[in-house]
């Protein structure tokens, strides 16, 4: 998964409420489907339990530092609670 196009997820949530409002509320499959991801990277994102932008960053973060894991037995790994 591209370090880019997760920075371009988390930035969008950022500047746009709508776009934010989403990926919390049940929207997040269809709105990563904007983004250049493979359908694992999908269904990993759509997976991660984040209530918040923030939540979502600290998933994200997570990912990144043990090296971008992309199976689907690390998912609760990286929720916004486990570290």
């Amino acid at each position: 998964m591209s370090h880019v196009i997760l920075k371009q997820l988390v930035g969008a949530a950022l500047v746009d409420r709508e776009f934010c409002d989403g990926l919390m509320n049940g929207k997040r499959a269809t709105l990563l489907a904007g983004f250049d991801l493979t359908g694992e990277e999908r269904d990993l994102v759509a997976s991660w339990c984040a209530d918040s932008v923030q939540e979502l960053a600290v998933c994200v973060y997570n990912w990144l530092q043990d090296g971008e894991m992309s199976t689907p037995t690390g998912v609760g790994r990286y929720s916004a609670g486990s570290r």
